[in-house]
């Protein structure tokens, strides 16, 4: 056994867990209410008490040639963006919104990510060169992080964000190609500018940002399909290793960092027909060892079963604080061989063939 260094950890109070045989099983799928169907669910937030589920709605896509237009009950764009929060046992949170959802757009966009903090405060990309913050109940609270600033070298302007990761208290990381911005998410515009951080791989895919809270931040490496970790210092960013070029995916997304352990959502299609191990449809394990990126375990095949570990466009995934649950999202978006995503969201329990813990203090 090997035990991974963390600059990271601070005085407290811990508990020291061995898992072995660690699979996932089956807990829940989160439903909507008044018969309404996901459309297509992209990201994920969760707080102690609630799930925050965006839906983007499906985008129009550019046509090769006319023939290939669809039919007229499948258009090319159907739906509104929309934002759903839920207590952590799937029960509509009804002072959001309305009646727990929030129209942030009336129609589809290319928005995919979100957060939320333990406040009831809402993050995400407006499509353009800022986050937009929403309050309590679903409003938009008129505050923004960032902007298009008149000198495009700017190191504070934020043009063409792509996803947002909340970083230790009051941190925001804010995505835009191969740099992080670093705000103070409590304040507004370029007020809250801290510094920024440049990486070696070009990266504006929203859901490809993830901050364990403590300072580490992982980010895919487009068009590569590794990914990367970085680490925050508090006063500024540095660039750290890749993962092993050789762990296959094909379009990792949304991944879930806490404690060195991350997820991803390898959504592929890869390479070969949809039903033919072509790549993807599966939840893969990481390891950050402080360094290196190991990967531990694969979960999930292609297929639509609700109980079981099958997975069509798996989007997103996120991670409860104590490793104990995992939701992953699968999109509703179309594949040119194969059937479209599953369009839904689902809670899994992390359990082991063996368990043991012990509590440790660190003074």
């Amino acid at each position: 056994f090997s035990v991974g260094k963390n600059d990271n950890l601070e005085r407290g109070s811990y508990r020291v867990r061995y898992r072995g045989g660690v699979t996932l099983a089956f807990d829940m799928e989160l439903t909507l209410p008044r018969k309404e169907k996901w459309a297509n669910p992209a990201g994920i937030a969760l707080t102690e008490k609630s799930v925050y589920v965006f839906d983007g709605g499906i985008p129009s896509a550019p046509l090769a040639k006319k023939e290939d237009a669809p039919p007229n009950d499948d258009p090319l764009e159907s739906g509104a963006t929309y934002l759903y929060k839920f207590s952590r046992d799937g029960k509509p949170d009804t002072t959001f919104g309305d009646r727990g959802r929030a129209t942030l757009f009336d129609k589809p966009t290319g928005i995919m990510s979100v957060a939320a903090d333990e406040n009831g405060l809402v993050y995400f990309p407006s499509g353009m060169h800022e986050i937009i913050v929403l309050g309590k109940t679903g409003e938009r609270s008129g505050q923004t992080l960032g902007g298009y600033a008149a000198d495009p070298k700017s190191p504070r302007h934020t043009i063409w964000t792509g996803g947002a990761a909340l970083g230790p208290d009051p941190r925001i990381y804010i995505l835009m190609g191969s740099a992080v911005r670093v705000y103070d998410r409590r304040k507004s515009n370029f007020d809250g500018f801290l510094y920024t951080g440049h990486c070696t791989h070009l990266n504006n895919s929203a859901r490809s940002i993830a901050s364990d809270r403590r300072g580490s931040i992982y980010l895919i490496a487009h068009p590569v399909n590794v990914f990367q970790k970085i680490h925050d210092t508090g006063k500024e960013i540095k660039e750290g290793y890749l993962a092993d070029a050789n762990d296959k995916m094909y379009a990792p997304m949304g991944l879930s960092a806490g404690g060195s352990l991350v997820w991803i959502a390898d959504h592929g299609p890869g390479p070969g027909p949809f039903w033919d191990s072509g790549g993807g449809n599966e939840i893969i394990l990481f390891w950050d060892n402080g360094e290196k990126l190991v990967l531990l375990e694969r979960f999930g095949a292609g297929g639509k079963a609700r109980d079981r570990l099958e997975f069509i466009n798996p989007c997103t995934t996120i991670q409860t604080p104590d490793h104990m649950e995992l939701w992953v999202v699968e999109d509703g978006l179309r594949n040119a061989d194969g059937p479209p995503g599953n369009a839904r969201v689902r809670k899994f329990r992390i359990t082991a063939a063996s368990s043991e813990e012990v509590p440790l203090e660190l003074k």
